[in-house]
């Protein structure tokens, strides 16, 4: 667990149910791609709410279904209050300068593997069978690098680690639960190749 120790020193007090499922998630995550990876979520970076508003999608009359966000550093958020809409997030996603592929699915399922060729091991690559492994899987990750779920309903996406040509692919999984709506599977697709059409398929566990 040294491994797990040093991600979380960034994190700041939270209460032990809070850290017990961010754990759980983190570790989720890093399972291979046959699960849907469940990202981990840390609190809000300073500077968030400073972001500016680009396009969000209004639904009704609450809150946005999702919106896109970009930051002064160049960084792009993305809120996902409802899973509605995946084509027109992506379209949003594309305005904002990130070419992705945006999937939405219900629990229990995920996309049948393969639908692209990864840019590295965290697309259907091996299970990670401890701190080592886990290790070495995370560092020099650019999949990894290039999204983070930064609050319970919002992801930040780091363009500086996506290279051109290449495409992000997101997959958020109804989680049927109010503190964590969602699952998060994000990962980096090699450029010029394609991405193929998400079939749903029963997770098997």
């Amino acid at each position: 667990m040294d491994a797990l120790k040093s991600m979380w020193q960034a994190v700041p007090p939270a209460t032990p149910e809070e850290l017990a499922g961010a754990r759980r998630r983190l570790l989720d995550g890093m399972r291979p791609r046959r699960r849907v990876a469940a990202v981990p979520w840390w609190p809000v970076a300073a500077g968030v709410a400073a972001a500016l508003v680009l396009i969000p999608s209004v639904f009704g009359t609450g809150a946005p279904a999702y919106a896109v966000t970009r930051s002064q550093d160049g960084t792009i958020g993305v809120v996902v209050n409802e899973l509605r809409d995946p084509a027109g997030l992506q379209a949003r996603l594309g305005t904002a300068g990130v070419r992705a592929d945006v999937t939405f699915l219900e629990p229990g399922t995920l996309c049948a593997t393969p639908r692209f060729a990864g840019v590295d091991r965290t697309y259907d690559g091996p299970a990670a069978s401890g701190a080592d492994e886990l290790r070495s899987l995370v560092t020099g990750s650019r999949s990894f690098d290039a999204v983070r779920v930064t609050s319970v309903r919002t992801i930040r996406i780091f363009p500086r680690h996506i290279r051109p040509g290449e495409t992000l692919v997101v997959e958020f999984r109804d989680n049927r639960d109010a503190r964590v709506p969602w699952l998060l599977g994000a990962w980096l697709a090699r450029a010029g190749t394609p991405v193929k059409r998400c079939v749903p398929v029963k997770e098997v566990r």
